[in-house]
């Protein structure tokens, strides 16, 4: 039993270390002592050059043919599954089927949004609105964190949360993202149903409710067709249906501003359309024209107090420069306070002093005298010293919420930022961050899990960095905290041998180097100079050298390691890919059984193989889809056939993932059912399946080889959001899906109908010794006899364990494979090297295809760490 112990210490988790760093990189900032790349989130970048470019960015990222809508086919696609999930009636818990959710436990992502529940009052539980992540509830101190809206699919950039219709019903949330999604649920989050009454809606601009007898909703939007124009809708029926209250005179994309308290909550609404300020005294059935603010605005953003007449500040633009306005007259005349250089279009106003405004961009800034001067709560980089009371960059959300049921005037300020939500109670004196447990909201590009140490993930992603965990299984919620080795964004994390001793991966503007499966150093080569290439450019480990690796441009380089913290990139072929059209190389992918043969394509969908390693390259007949804007392709070759690949792309139009049989020779779409979409990434499965699996904007999807068709994921469980990534993961047992807002999430594949004996464990760097077979079905309720054999001869001692789940630890210079150890039987082998130990299954029919798990250890003096390991063996359980 002592071994036994051993073995369960072994098996707990260690903390992560702190890495080390030898190479500066240009553009860091000294934080502290210690050096961070500034945050470049891609979206950040284009929402300071306003809305026209990122509406640009967002139609160039999903690459479609002339004609061809890819968000009304998106939303069609979000459309059905929504409908899919309201008449199955799942709940808000989706955790409990084939999906695990691993993580980031600790590491928030972008919060847009947030409001408090109960009435505004102090007991009620605070509610965010989160990038693709939906809506989230806590605790007021920011415990207890759970998803309301795994259901719906998109963010949440407005959001109200109202009393419930009767007496005891749950709360009522109206939520829409910026580009026109709008839903309500009276049911927390259980269904999600779309208004009727609404047109087709472009964009929104604010939502509101009124403090009246029916509780009015206001959605303020531009429609399909509506010529620019503004229009507000009302819904006195909890948000079953809305009518139209107001059209705007003219093209502007109007701001609205409704009091949070007092007896002008209930009627008074206040909008900014064309630089001028309207108001309405009876719910926006009509307004009066007030105060000009500049005329010649394209854009406003609106805030106001209520402890002034009110008094209100208007954020306009003006030839692409932002101005910030304040009237102490309740509208009727402004005056300029204030230009603004950092402005991500949040803003409000304390509800208990006029002269307390804050708004945010990559920083946040407040003003205690009406806007004259402004200051940061901190810079961006002191987060990373102390995140629990610092805020992190880039602000997308403000909402100052009163506290309706304080005896003295009080209330919340609630700032969103791409690390978590925060709260200052304080009138903005200080922060407290509201996220740091239980928020699984992460964006992620990229995955990857050691091959050698399972439970160790690497993870580059939006905004928080470059991460790394050690994977502890839990029933719910985010399981593994991930420390965050270094601030920026990082994507296409890749090692020779899959292991995390030397792991490569890009950050828009240099190579990140990670060396260590314990205490990582970083190292950080430059692009090639000269070089054009994605904004997060792929490169792609060399698998005959863990040194060197291939970077992806409008020319092929590999880099060699030429001393410590130094990689020296050449021209690896003088082959030109870009001959047929194309500006750079989007994805490259080498055979695992054959490491000559690789396969690469451009950013227009031209496909090429080589078969000596990527010196000579072959054009193929036709095109495959075309490359994410700033990501690139997905490729994948099989794992034993190194002539069978498949590429995904761009699916607007044309298939989304096609595959070659042939070496790389023609394509073909592969399979049907799977919707159009955009394919970000595809991995097979290493369980001898040959099947594919396809991380996409529409979700998780797995290609069955046996019917050639697609089959959608989220039908067992997952959330919906946009799946960015996906690894074959637990020998071959699960795949792990990251997620750009959900965090990273496991998919156990089915093993089948049971029973039935599956073995495990043979890809190890370190192979087992010990052969562990069964020669009998497990079937329930029945005893089977186990096998253990020795290679060599020779009377030996053991045990054979048992777990409910696999796992991977290493120790005593093997790997167990099991789980949280449950159980034993002691095994003696024989002079021959044979034992046999014998198990009994329970006779539950509940864990009728339900799977447990078998590892046998043998002292063994010949081994370095004294002890032979087996194979694991996974029973499926049958009747």
């Amino acid at each position: 039993m002592r071994k036994l112990a051993i073995l369960a210490l072994l098996l707990s988790v260690a903390g992560c270390a702190q890495p080390t760093r030898s190479r500066q990189y240009e553009s860091w900032v000294d934080i502290e002592g210690k050096r961070h790349p500034r945050p470049a989130g891609m979206d950040e970048q284009v929402e300071k050059t306003g809305g026209a470019a990122r509406r640009r960015w967002r139609e160039a990222m999903h690459v479609a043919p002339p004609g061809v809508d890819w968000r009304a086919i998106e939303l069609e696609n979000q459309r059905v599954e929504m409908e899919r999930r309201n008449q199955l009636g799942l709940a808000p818990d989706l955790t409990a089927q084939r999906w695990t959710e691993v993580g980031s436990k600790n590491q928030s992502g972008r919060v847009h949004t947030a409001a408090l529940g109960a009435g505004s009052t102090s007991a009620g539980k605070v509610y965010a609105g989160t990038d693709l992540g939906g809506v989230w509830r806590a605790n007021a101190d920011g415990s207890g964190w759970e998803p309301l809206s795994d259901n719906r699919y998109g963010g949440v950039h407005q959001m109200v949360v109202g009393p419930g219709e009767n007496s005891g019903d749950p709360e009522l949330m109206l939520v829409s993202t910026d580009s026109g999604s709008l839903h309500v649920s009276r049911n927390d989050g259980q269904n999600w149903e779309t208004p009727a009454g609404l047109p087709t809606i472009t964009g929104v601009r604010g939502l509101a409710q009124l403090q009246d007898a029916s509780r009015t909703l206001l959605a303020l939007v531009m429609i399909s067709n509506g010529g620019g124009r503004a229009r507000l809708y009302a819904s006195t029926d909890y948000g079953r249906t809305f009518q139209l209250r107001w059209t705007a005179p003219s093209a502007y994309p109007a701001a609205m501003w409704v009091p949070r308290k007092g007896a002008s909550a209930a009627t008074h609404v206040y909008l900014v359309q064309n630089g001028v300020l309207h108001t309405s005294v009876n719910g926006g059935a009509s307004f009066t024209a007030g105060g000009a603010i500049d005329a010649a605005s394209d854009r406003a953003v609106l805030a106001g107090s209520e402890a002034g007449a009110p008094t209100l500040y208007a954020a306009v633009r003006n030839a692409n420069a932002w101005k910030l306005y304040r009237s102490n007259n309740a509208g009727a005349s402004f005056a300029l306070v204030q230009t603004l250089t950092d402005f991500f279009e949040t803003l409000d106003a304390s509800s208990v002093d006029p002269n307390r405004v804050v708004y945010g961009g990559v920083e946040i800034f407040r003003s205690f005298n009406g806007g004259t001067t402004f200051t940061k709560f901190n810079g961006w980089g002191e987060y990373y010293g102390n995140p629990a009371t610092k805020l992190h960059a880039d602000s997308f959300g403000i909402r100052i919420v009163p506290l309706l049921d304080s005896p003295i005037d009080n209330e919340r300020w609630y700032i969103g930022t791409d690390g978590g939500l925060y709260v200052s109670e304080d009138l903005g004196g200080t922060v407290r961050n509201l996220s740091l447990t239980g928020m699984g909201i992460g964006q992620y590009y990229s995955t990857l899990t050691s091959k050698s140490a399972p439970q160790l993930v690497l993870a580059g992603s939006q905004d928080q960095g470059y991460q790394r965990g050690s994977w502890t299984p839990w029933s719910q919620g985010p399981s593994t905290d991930f420390a965050q080795l270094i601030s920026g964004d990082y994507g296409h994390l890749t090692s020779s041998d899959g292991s995390h001793n030397l792991v490569y991966s890009t950050y828009p503007g240099f190579i990140l180097v990670s060396e260590g499966q314990n205490n990582p150093a970083l190292y950080y080569p430059s692009f090639p100079s000269g070089s054009s290439q994605l904004w997060l450019p792929p490169v792609v480990a060399d698998p005959l050298s863990a040194t060197s690796f291939f970077f992806l441009g409008n020319q092929l380089w590999r880099y060699t390691r030429t001393s410590t913290s130094v990689w020296t990139p050449t021209v690896h072929t003088t082959f030109n890919f870009l001959a047929t059209g194309g500006s750079y190389l989007s994805a490259m992918a080498f055979a695992p059984s054959d490491a000559q043969r690789c396969y690469a394509v451009t950013d227009n969908g031209r496909l090429f193989y080589s078969t000596n390693h990527g010196t000579n390259w072959t054009a193929a007949s036709g095109s495959g889809p075309g490359s994410h804007y700033f990501y690139g392709n997905a490729l994948a070759v099989h794992p034993s056939i190194s002539t069978e690949a498949c590429v995904g792309g761009s699916g607007y139009g044309l298939a989304g993932v096609w595959r070659t049989v042939n070496g790389g020779a023609s394509w073909s779409p592969l399979g049907s059912g799977l919707p159009q979409t955009m394919v970000y990434d595809i991995a097979y499965a290493e369980n001898g399946s040959g099947d594919l699996y396809a991380a996409t904007e529409a979700g998780p999807w797995w290609w069955q080889r046996s019917t050639n068709t697609w089959n959608n994921l989220q039908s067992l469980g997952s959330p919906m959001t946009v799946w960015w990534s996906v690894e074959s993961v637990n020998y071959g047992q699960s795949m792990r899906f990251g997620s750009y807002g959900r965090g990273i999430w496991d998919y156990a594949i089915p093993a089948g109908n049971g029973p039935q004996w599956q073995s495990y464990g043979a890809s190890l760097p370190a192979p087992h010794v010990l052969t562990l077979f069964s020669a009998q079905l497990p079937r329930m309720g029945q005893e089977v006899s186990f096998t253990v054999q020795h290679p060599a001869p020779g009377a030996r001692t053991g045990w054979v364990f048992f777990s409910s789940s696999p796992g991977s630890q290493p120790v005593f210079g093997g790997h167990v494979l099991l789980g949280a150890i449950q159980g034993l039987q002691r095994v003696a082998l024989n002079a021959s090297g044979q034992g046999s130990a014998r198990f009994t299954f329970p006779n539950d029919i509940a864990l009728l295809d339900q799977s447990i798990y078998f590892q046998a250890l043998v002292n063994d003096s010949a081994q370095g760490g004294g002890y032979a390991f087996s194979n694991g063996l996974q029973a499926v359980l049958g009747l």
